[in-house]
């Protein structure tokens, strides 16, 4: 991320002798722009893009051709159940990367220059959240090309397969919110990663991402019911069964809507606080 003003912004000669900086953009324009200066690196560094792309795609043919069988007699059949919903749950992990990209970015002091100009704090946030939502995106497409290969196919046909790539993107966008919080209070990469081992993997192991919920255990069935993630698996299979969403798109829309309006202000404050302390 490079600290270039904004071609909106304007210097200003104060009283002072000093120069300060004005903009007439709002802040979802400046995330636009931080957004489009995140995506910059990637030209540079192409490979970047393999962090995204690899979680998802060892989930993804992991657990299908080697415990897919055991759990629905064939690989196939596991495949067509949970194949999309592996991918989904690759990406939530790989958000850690949101979380380690943003501390980087605070340990070689990126956005203590970014400061000194007149661009809101919920842009430069938002910008890098948005940045990696491209990035998820790319990784969901490329994955997908690779279950569509081994055999994958959704009832639904493009439509169902667009609307169930766009509510993935949706709850990872939100989702990512907690990982700057993260990355804004982490004292280390080593915390980052810990948060990944220590939520997000017992989150999607307690959902129905790759299991049916009438084999789990009665008290685990209750948790599995009011996990986002069995929100986020259950909408996807609606969407590419062709079918039209009902209480379980509801239920993740709340869910999204929840974690956004926790999540958002918490990071927003901690910014704060970590350019005041």
């Amino acid at each position: 991320m490079t600290a270039m003003p904004s071609r909106a912004a304007r210097p200003q000669a104060a009283r002072s002798g000093t120069t300060t900086w004005t903009t007439t953009r709002g802040p979802l324009a400046q995330a636009a722009s931080m957004t489009a200066r995140s995506l910059v690196s990637v030209r540079n560094q192409p490979a970047q893009l393999v962090d995204y792309l690899m979680i998802p795609m060892m989930i993804l043919l992991s657990i299908t051709f080697f415990m897919g069988g055991q759990m629905m007699g064939t690989w196939q059949a596991f495949l067509d159940y949970a194949g999309p919903t592996l991918i989904a749950m690759g990406l939530f992990f790989a958000i850690v990367t949101t979380g380690l990209g943003l501390f980087a970015d605070l340990k070689s002091g990126v956005f203590d220059r970014l400061t000194a100009m007149p661009v809101s704090r919920f842009a430069l946030l938002a910008g890098r959240v948005a940045a990696d939502m491209v990035k998820h995106t790319w990784a969901l497409i490329a994955v997908g090309a690779v279950a569509f290969a081994i055999g994958y196919r959704a009832e639904g046909g493009a439509l169902g397969v667009a609307a169930a790539a766009a509510v993935v993107v949706l709850f990872l966008s939100a989702c990512s919110w907690s990982m700057v919080l993260v990355g804004l209070t982490a004292k280390s990469e080593e915390q980052i990663q810990t948060w990944m081992v220590s939520l997000l993997m017992p989150l999607a192991y307690t959902s129905t991402m790759f299991v049916e919920i009438e084999t789990l255990p009665g008290p685990v069935q209750w948790w599995a019911r009011v996990n986002p993630l069995t929100a986020l698996a259950d909408t996807m299979r609606v969407l590419l069964a062709g079918e039209a969403p009902g209480g379980e798109t509801l239920a993740l829309l709340g869910w999204c809507a929840a974690i956004l309006a926790v999540f958002v202000p918490l990071s927003l404050r901690a910014y704060r606080r970590r350019l005041t302390g």
